[in-house]
């Protein structure tokens, strides 16, 4: 699958880097496709990564990656445009009382927006294999292709992929991740996840 990553931070260097070794093709979008830190990150990315402008990167990708920080995404799905159908995976996070998933609902031009990697942090997406188990990846979203897309790609790369329904019930969880979050990232430090056991 094509893949295009907008932002090469923490979270969508990772998750490009780990698809990127599962045999997907992906293009990291930046204002500076050429600077130094892209190069680097090239590098340990391998043969499947390329980098290209923002706009460059939504035209080759059929899933498009959202992981900027919050000050950046009205700017940058300004620039991406139209996004044509295209399944747009918002992993952005707010922390100002703003909800994330409506404003990019709002921002992202005719694109099927799937929530999801949100949740974790970049450590877990890094290696979500713990000695319970994998890391579950919520995810939500309204369109039924969409969905499986992510959840396919949530499962290339080790992690336990799990539909929550609608931007509702994402809203709930999310504010149970917070909660949790602040008591048990003191105790467990960063590289900590959750695993949803079921039969």
């Amino acid at each position: 699958m094509k893949i295009a990553s907008i932002g090469s931070g923490n979270m969508g260097g990772t998750l490009g880097k780990r698809w990127a070794d599962r045999g997907h093709q992906v293009m990291f979008g930046t204002r500076d496709p050429h600077s130094e830190r892209m190069k680097l990150l090239l590098e340990s990315a391998g043969a499947n990564a390329q980098a290209g402008t923002i706009r460059e990167a939504v035209a080759f990708g059929e899933v498009i990656l959202l992981a900027v920080l919050p000050d950046a995404v009205e700017s940058v799905l300004a620039e991406a445009g139209d996004l044509h159908g295209k399944i747009l995976i918002n992993c952005t996070n707010r922390f100002d009382g703003v909800s994330a998933d409506e404003e990019v609902r709002r921002l992202a031009q005719n694109a099927r927006v799937v929530r999801a990697f949100h949740s974790l942090p970049w450590e877990a997406l890094a290696n979500p294999r713990y000695d319970a188990g994998n890391a579950t990846a919520f995810f939500s979203g309204d369109d039924p292709e969409a969905l499986a897309a992510v959840a396919n790609l949530a499962s290339d790369i080790g992690l336990d992929p799990v539909d929550v329904g609608s931007s509702d019930a994402m809203a709930k969880v999310d504010m149970a991740i917070g909660t949790m979050w602040s008591v048990l990232a003191p105790k467990f430090g960063r590289d900590y996840s959750l695993s949803v056991l079921r039969r």
